[in-house]
Formats: C-alpha cells, sequence, structure tokens
C-alpha cells in the first residue's frame, strides 16, 4: 500500500466556547475540510457510495468512543 499523505490546513476556534457564534464556525470550519476530505479521497479512486458510508460507520465509532469516555467521567 502506498501513502501519499497530504495535508489539510484548519482554522483554530475564533471564538470562545461560550460564544453562540462558534457553532456556526464549527461547522463552516469542518465543512470545508470535510468537503476537501471526500475530494482527496475520491481523486485516489475510491468511489462515493463507499467513501460515504465508511466515513459514516467510522463517525459512528467515534462518538461511541466517545460516549463511553464521557460516561467514564
Amino acid at each position: 500500500m502506498v501513502s501519499t499523505r497530504q495535508t489539510m490546513n484548519i482554522s483554530k476556534p475564533q471564538h470562545p466556547s461560550t460564544d453562540a457564534y462558534r457553532a456556526v464556525e464549527r461547522e463552516e470550519v469542518l465543512e470545508v475540510a470535510f468537503r476537501d476530505f471526500v475530494q482527496m479521497v475520491l481523486a485516489a479512486g475510491w468511489n462515493e457510495p463507499e467513501v460515504a458510508l465508511t466515513l459514516a460507520d467510522i463517525a459512528d465509532d467515534y462518538v461511541m468512543a466517545l460516549a463511553g469516555r464521557v460516561a467514564e467521567k
């Protein structure tokens, strides 16, 4: 397997966690990064349905792991 690691620039939050605009900012930043990531994966030759399903599985696994860590606290 050949890895061609690319980097992505993701902006740091400009608003404190107590600022209501932070959620909007977070969505904008993550949406751009997500779209760019998906385009890189598709350009590498993976097809869109398998990418979408795999990303959904990875996201679900991440949420479940996070929920487990939060429950332990």
